[in-house]
């Protein structure tokens, strides 16, 4: 008569293969988990300086880009007042026809 023990795993055995495969999986995944937060807090920090930069660089050239415009502009307004409030009035009006027509 066959022993049927034999082809049965041993219980303990078993166990102890999946608690430490179990233990394997949970230290490769705090690993991972630890890595991606290191290099998105890397790639995060990357950004915010290359958005500080950016921001410092296009606001000198809104500064003397604005001067200029206004520089300009204060010029034409003396130049021709008339012209000036006209097309204010007009630029006005068309805005406002807009604003009305899309409240209906």
């Amino acid at each position: 008569m066959t022993d049927v023990t034999s082809f049965t795993p041993d219980m303990s055995s078993a166990l102890d293969n999946a608690e430490k495969t179990a233990a394997d999986k949970t230290k490769r995944a705090k690993e991972a988990v630890s890595k991606a937060v290191k290099s998105a807090r890397e790639t995060a920090s990357e950004v915010a300086q290359q958005t500080r930069t950016f921001a410092t660089e296009k606001a000198k050239v809104g500064a003397a880009w604005t001067r200029d415009k206004a520089g300009v502009a204060h010029h034409v307004a003396e130049e021709h007042p008339i012209g000036v409030a006209l097309g204010a009035f007009a630029i006005g009006l068309g805005v406002g026809f807009l604003i009305a027509r899309n409240l209906d």
